[in-house]
């Protein structure tokens, strides 16, 4: 928008012109005579992608659609076929020109390279830490509109939780825990693309500011969501600080490597895959439909001047306005690739078009993506590049928030606040003008706003366009020495569009109308230069890496607002005098480099040594801590090596790994300074401060990790153990308390206190039945984290590090041993012992002045604990000659979840729960003597409270409101089983073998989220209020009026030609 791209031009000119000399050189046909054969399973099938070497040389081929290979090799050389979960077949040529080979699968194989990081592969055995990764497969066994969503319940130590059902809404991930109390960090791992970083922060531009903090009014997408999933070929999760250091201050938090799919030598290959999606709400909030809308005072004296629902009962239709409000929701999705290569070349194309309406009317998200990588060989140089163009949009709605200091709501806050006793669907009059209950009695502003307006003439929609490319050039000196060079590019800009319409319950001065318009720029530069050797040295294996980063990043934020339009139904902003349009950018650069180097030791097959160092320097830091180093030392010893073979333990070992990893501040963290200065109706009316304050004395926070971990196999790999233990502590927090207001800032920025996280994972997969014709593997994760923090500056006693506050209950960070996921919020006080201490299960405490519980003041008291004591994934899958069934559950036991809903619709006499209204009960012990007190309040009578007489209706109304204030009334520690997915896949390539135009063809129908099996009495129970990118402890566990999560069913098509 407002960068300037001569840096994007030169780099799409560059890769285009890469591009087309791959191509090119990708026809050129082989100069030598082949070796050609077919490759087949035992089943009979071909074996596709299986590689086919020349033993002792880096020459090599991989068998295409119909298992055929053809390749270069001496007559009497030999050749090595091998795939991931095959037994490694090696053949001698004796100057055949034609061999075929059988595979057999070898289940002690299964896995045994893995890319870690800067995209090296290595033996599985040979690492002092735990990694997992996700094959294509069973990505898209059930693909997710986001990919996020598809590590859930698969990955132990890794959380996912989607936002809501809304289309396009975005996804969190976390690994082991979060490492930072900093409203600014989101806690999620670092992503990887094809050895450039990929950025997946949640652009939410259009949300408000509220003291300080940020209050989401919508979901938002996560940028990973520009991801394809059908371009991906592999996906490996780092979990530990081991596992990441040599990506330096980014991977603190782990790191999801994501390779995407290449060419092969052979002829060229064309995929389609063809998917239809129909969604719906899975579990709405349940209202009541006998009490109908209206209000009691102290009196006794009833008005339906209120969109209340404690009224008299319904005589007419009990209105089901959640259940008319939602619709069914659809997803087309389409995608075709074509691949092909030479001897020497290889490329992968791909293009894709995803529409998605959403349950809520009028709201969609759209997304078209296109993928070049080309790769070439130049004798001893290999050049490869690689491109990706994403165009996504979104039309929403804003669901909890409100509209800009108004009586209006968010739609779901208004939808399920909506009395039973009315027509939610009239908001209109005959005439088109707008329909208002109370018109004439109350202003505009006091108005809630109808939910169907808000749909309809209220608009909220955002616009995407990114490119990422790469370029690399690998050159190998020696068999035993080569040199990488790597540029990474990575650029979007995101638009985003609200429109406020005349005649909106918002405040008085935007009741003409409102518009904004923004976005943001994002543009990240990467260089990164290794050297790599490795050699043997007799029963010694030794390697050697060394390499230098840089990176540069560059974002400018950008809104242009105003408000009043001059003429009625034209929405622009020359319709808007200049005294009401307003106009700020804010510019963040920030660059870093390193350097980094990786020692390798390896003794026969039994002992394995990896040391790491990195060095960073950073342009967020005082000159005087710019530079930091930390290192890492991990190992590994495979004891079976030392035992004699036996049919039970098949493979055995242990592994260790200890790490420091080294995290940045902020851009400008360290300064102080003033926002822009300010107007209101063309007067300027002064500046200020910004809400936080910075330092010149900070210095990096430093993650220490350490990790034990033991695997095992039995059976000859049938069945398969996977443990790992860990500790991480993350001191020199640089997080911002909140101050007294006196000071001149709400937030501080400096170093104090830590952040620590324990826990345990473990992994067990099996085969228990396998035949020729059947074979069934099951998979079981299973990991628990305890997050908490060290002790901070006296005086921090919390954490609110955003604004998601529910009534009186907040997400918050609890210092000194407190949990990292606290809830904090009032509760009823219960009876004291003879040291003013509350008596845990003690009797309530009623305070004699209001008749009602005693509910405390402060919401600093601590509630609950939003952290699950334990997740986990069980994954099925039944192969029967082509027909696959699989399924997915996952699990989860304890940690609190704050019912939000719930309360708001308590508060509003809609909860089932007040059906309870024609009598109530309070005992406890009275307040002030601490002598048993009990009251029962009846509809129809009168009482005497605090010397006044008040109603029994009226009584009953404040009981519900009292019971609302107890947070522990609304916080369920939370267990439930999910039946996450459930596809079944019938291929039907053995009957098209006879063509020539049809190579391949699979039909599956899959299911998502089809049943929850829970103690959570509210919606769905995964939720996160204020969605992807919340910073901090972020919002997960917390429910309070979203959009419910959906169901689905899928019906897909893929044929290769």
């Amino acid at each position: 928008m407002y960068v300037t791209h001569k840096l994007t031009g030169w780099c799409i000119r560059f890769t285009l012109s890469v591009f087309a000399f791959v191509l090119m050189a990708a026809s050129l046909p082989a100069q030598n005579i082949r070796v050609s054969g077919k490759v087949i399973d035992r089943t009979g099938l071909p074996a596709i992608g299986v590689s086919v070497m020349v033993q002792g040389t880096s020459t090599g081929v991989a068998t295409d659609l119909d298992g055929a290979y053809a390749i270069n090799a001496p007559g009497n050389g030999t050749l090595v076929f091998s795939a991931i979960g095959m037994k490694t077949v090696n053949v001698p040529i004796n100057n055949r020109t034609v061999i075929d080979v059988t595979m057999e699968e070898d289940a002690m194989l299964l896995d045994e390279l893995v890319v870690t990081a800067l995209g090296i592969k290595k033996e599985r055995k040979a690492l002092g830490y735990a990694v997992q990764d996700l094959r294509s497969d069973e990505i898209l066994k059930n693909k997710q509109t986001n990919v996020i969503n598809s590590l859930a319940g698969k990955v132990a130590g890794v959380n996912i939780t989607q936002s809501s059902g809304a289309a396009g809404s975005g996804a969190t991930i976390i690994i082991r825990g979060g490492n930072s109390a900093s409203e600014t960090r989101d806690n999620q791992p670092l992503f990887v693309v094809d050895g450039v970083i990929y950025d997946n922060s949640t652009p939410s531009s259009g949300n408000s500011g509220t003291n300080g903090v940020t209050s989401n009014a919508t979901t938002f997408s996560n940028r990973v969501m520009d991801i394809n999933p059908e371009d991906i070929e592999n996906m490996s999760i780092l979990k530990g600080a081991a596992a990441a250091a040599l990506y330096g201050s980014r991977a603190a938090d782990g790191v999801v490597l994501i390779t995407t799919k290449k060419g092969a030598e052979g002829q060229v290959k064309i995929n389609f895959s063809s998917k239809y999606s129909y969604s719906w709400v899975g579990k709405a909030p349940e209202l009541q439909g006998v009490y109908g809308r209206g209000l009691y005072n102290e009196a006794g004296s009833f008005t339906d001047f209120t969109t209340q629902s404690w009224g008299n009962k319904i005589n007419g239709t009990a209105y089901d306005n959640v259940g008319t409000f939602f619709q069914g929701g659809n997803v087309f999705d389409n995608s075709v690739s074509v691949s092909g290569g030479s001897k020497n070349s290889t490329f992968y194309l791909s293009a894709s078009s995803f529409e998605q309406t959403g349950v809520v009317p009028n709201t969609d998200y759209s997304k078209t993506t296109f993928r070049f990588n080309g790769e070439q060989k130049y004798n001893k140089l290999t050049v490869g590049a690689n491109a990706a163009y994403t165009l996504s949009s979104t039309a929403k709605t804003l669901t909890t928030a409100g509209l800009y200091n108004g009586g209006g709501t968010g739609a779901m806050t208004a939808l399920y606040g909506w009395s039973r006793s009315d027509d939610v669907r009239k908001y209109l009059n005959e005439d088109g003008t707008k329909y208002r209950m109370f018109e004439g009695l109350q202003e505009l502003a006091s108005d809630v706003e109808n939910p169907y307006w808000i749909i309809n003439k209220n608009k909220l929609a955002d616009k995407i366009n990114r490119f990422t490319g790469g370029i690399n050039a690998t050159y190998d000196v020696t068999d035993w020495f080569n040199i990488l060079y790597r540029v990474g590019y990575d650029s979007y800009n995101t638009g985003d569009y609200t429109y406020i319409a005349p005649g909106s319950a918002v405040t008085e001065v935007y009741q003409r109308g409102r518009l904004s318009k923004g976005g943001q720029d994002y543009e990240y530069l990467t260089s990164n230069l290794m050297l790599n050797f490795q050699k043997q040295f007799g029963d010694f294996d030794l390697g050697m890496l060394v390499g230098h980063t840089t990176e540069k990043t560059e974002r400018v934020t950008l809104s242009h607002w105003g408000y009043n339009f001059q003429t009625p139904g034209t929405i622009s902003f020359g319709n808007i005098i200049n005294e009401n349009k307003f106009f700020s950018e804010r510019t963040v650069r920030k660059r870093m480099m390193g350097v980094y180097g990786e020692f390798r030791a390896a003794y026969k097959n039994i002992a394995y040594l990896t040391l790491t160092g990195r060095n960073d320097w950073s342009s967020t830091l005082p000159k005087d801590s710019r530079s930091y180093f930390y290192p890492s030392v991990s190992g590994s010893f495979v004891f079976t090596e030392l035992l004699p073979k036996n049919d039970v333990l098949s493979f055995g070992k242990i592994r260790a790994s200890w790490a420091e990893v080294g995290k940045d501040a902020d851009a400008y963290a360290t300064n102080n300074y003033l926002w822009d200065p300010k107007t209101v109706s063309g007067n300027f009316i002064g500046t200020g401060n910004s809400w936080t304050g910075g330092s010149p004395f900070l210095v990096p926070e430093i993650q220490t990790s350490y990790e034990l971990g033991a695997e095992m196999r039995f059976f000859d790999g049938r069945l398969g153990l996977d443990f790992t233990y860990y500790n991480t502590r993350t001191d020199n927090q640089l997080a911002s308390p909140r101050l007294a207001q006196s000071t001149g800032y709400i937030f501080l920025t400096l170093n104090n206190g830590s952040v620590h996280n324990k826990g345990m994972e473990v992994s067990i997969n099996a085969i228990p039945v396998e035949s020729k014709d059947f074979r069934w593997d099951v998979t079981l994760n299973l990991c628990g984290n305890r997050g908490t923090l060290g002790i901070f500056l006296d005086g921090v006693g919390l954490f609110y590090v955003t604004d998601v506050q529910i009534g009186g209950v907040k997400a918050a960070s609890i210092p000194n041993g407190g949990y990292f996921l606290g809830l904090t919020g009032d509760y009823w006080v219960r009876e004291k012992d003879g040291d003013d201490n509350e008596i845990p299960n003690g009797r309530y405490q009623i305070d004699p002045t209001t008749g009602l519980y005693n509910t405390t003041k402060a919401t600093t008291n601590v509630v609950g604990n939003r952290e699950p004591k334990m997740i986990g994934g069980l994954n099925n899958s039944f192969r029967y000659k082509n027909l696959n069934l699989s399924f997915l559950f996952d699990l989860r036991l304890g940690g609190d979840i704050y019912d939000g809903t719930s309360y708001y619709t308590t508060l509003l006499g809609l909860h089932p729960q007040t059906l309870e209204r024609n009598s109530v009960t309070v005992s406890g012990v009275s307040s002030v003597t601490g002598e048993p007190l009990s009251y029962t309040y009846e509809r129809g009578q009168n009482y005497i409270v605090n010397n006044a007489s008040k109603s029994g209706e009226y009584m009953i109304q404040q009981y519900w409101r009292s019971y609302a204030e107890n947070a522990h009334n609304f916080i369920t520690e939370t267990n439930w089983l999910r039946l996450r997915s459930l596809s079944l896949s019938y291929d039907f390539t053995p009957h098209f073998r006879s063509t020539k135009l049809i190579k391949g063809l699979s039909a599956t129908v899959s299911a998502s989220n089809l049943f929850v099996i829970t103690n959570y009495k509210g919606m769905d129970p995964e939720v996160s209020v204020s969605g992807s990118g919340t910073g901090g402890s972020g919002s997960m566990g917390i429910d309070y009026n979203g959009v419910p999560a959906t169901r689905n069913f899928t019906f897909g098509l893929n044929f290769t030609f």
